[in-house]
């Protein structure tokens, strides 16, 4: 029996903890032991489910950084996602990488594998730890010096982008002299493990410019749950619409009047959505859905998805080659977002057309062919994938680099 530490420690959602279950399932089937260090337990019981009571399987509050910084400027490079974290203040960021070692020695892994975790792996330096990690293309930097600013969408100054790097360094550097560690050189050896998955696909990978690196592999997506409720679609015969969308998106209540008075039968899904609102947009033409929705009904029956650009979502309707309105909140969605616009196969709406033109974009991708062809030409590209269960082989492979 081997020994697995998952840990997950920036971002939110589930878009984090879903990956940890799946990748736990076939570890626990196969007797091993896995403890998952999460930034968020509230989200274990929608991931996990039963799977959270099984008597090989632990959940650890992750040690994460809790102060809130103001007058730093918007993020646009790895290194100031970092500085958000704990990496402007070693003393601070000390104590957290102490609580990542106590886990660590208490534990005993085989393998440590982390989902945008960079504290984690600091800590682990100098442990005789095994390493791997999961996560888009946005979470796994390449190994470039300096790693490239994302904001690519926008002028970054590169002796910004140097400068940043250098601090976040400077900041690991003195923790890890504390530890009696050796120093890191450049910001991505922070990030180096003995393997990276990549649980994306290339053209959507947000660093576009990723160099080959030894132990890096493009595993493709990991598939959506298929649980949840059967889309209970409005009646008549006008085109399918699903929206799944985050009820704090800034544009939330323009979107949602949009879709109410649009030529579409939409189901929507807006966790959190206070009561009086779904009642209030509700129509003819929009029903709310009480909860997650089967995506494979969903991928089977709609015509076009909206959503706020989580990965796992827009993968999945590609998959079975349907276009998609991208509505994102952040710089990662962001950037994916561009990536799923370059295909042909979605349209990148933004918060300001969201409230002004979110109806014109939606009857686009229905009414005009070529976005259905483009997310059919991303889904024959990648069709290996549907035969393979990549949570099953990402697990495999976890195994062999655990010695098992």
């Amino acid at each position: 029996m081997k020994r697995f530490l998952f840990a997950w420690e920036l971002g939110g959602g589930l878009g984090h903890t879903v990956p940890l279950s799946q990748l736990s399932r076939p570890l626990l089937d196969a007797g091993h032991e896995v403890h998952v260090a999460l930034r968020d337990l509230s989200t274990s019981h929608a991931a996990f489910g039963d799977l959270a009571g099984h008597p090989r399987l632990r959940l650890w509050q992750a040690p994460i950084w809790t102060a809130n910084l103001r007058g730093l400027p918007e993020t646009a490079t790895y290194a100031e996602l970092l500085f958000r974290a704990g990496f402007l203040d070693d003393r601070r960021l000390m104590g957290l990488v102490r609580g990542w070692r106590a886990l660590m020695e208490f534990v005993r892994p085989d393998l440590l594998l982390v989902d945008h975790a960079p504290t984690a792996l600091l800590a682990s330096r100098g442990l005789g730890i095994r390493r791997a990690a999961i996560g888009t293309g946005f979470f796994l930097p390449p190994a470039l010096a300096p790693i490239p600013a994302f904001r690519e969408w926008e002028a970054v100054d590169p002796a910004r982008v140097r400068q940043s790097e250098d601090r976040a360094v400077a900041t690991a550097n003195l923790v890890l002299a504390a530890l009696g560690e050796a120093p890191i050189g450049r910001l991505h050896q922070l990030v180096e493990t003995d393997e990276d998955f990549l649980l994306t696909w290339p053209e959507l990978d947000h660093y576009r410019h990723r160099p080959p690196a030894p132990g890096a592999r493009y595993w493709g997506p990991l598939p959506t749950a298929d649980q949840g409720v059967a889309p209970d679609w409005p009646a008549g015969n006008a085109p399918r619409i699903f929206a799944y969308l985050k009820s704090d998106y800034a544009a939330i209540e323009s979107a949602l009047d949009a879709l109410k008075a649009a030529p579409l039968r939409t189901v929507a899904y807006v966790p959190g959505l206070p009561k009086a609102l779904g009642q209030r947009f509700t129509s003819p033409h929009l029903a709310f859905a009480p909860g997650p929705v089967d995506m494979r009904a969903v991928c089977t029956q709609a015509d076009a998805v909206v959503c706020n650009a989580g990965s796992g979502t827009v993968c999945t309707v590609l998959r079975a080659g349907i276009p998609v309105a991208l509505l994102p909140m952040h710089a990662e969605q962001l950037l994916f977002s561009r990536r799923v616009a370059e295909t042909g196969a979605g349209i990148l709406v933004t918060e300001t057309d969201a409230r002004q033109k979110l109806t014109k974009h939606v009857l686009r991708l229905v009414r005009e062919t070529g976005w259905r062809e483009s997310a059919r030409a991303v889904a024959e590209n990648h069709a290996a994938d549907a035969a393979r269960d990549v949570a099953a082989d990402v697990a495999a492979r976890c195994i062999e680099l655990a010695g098992g």
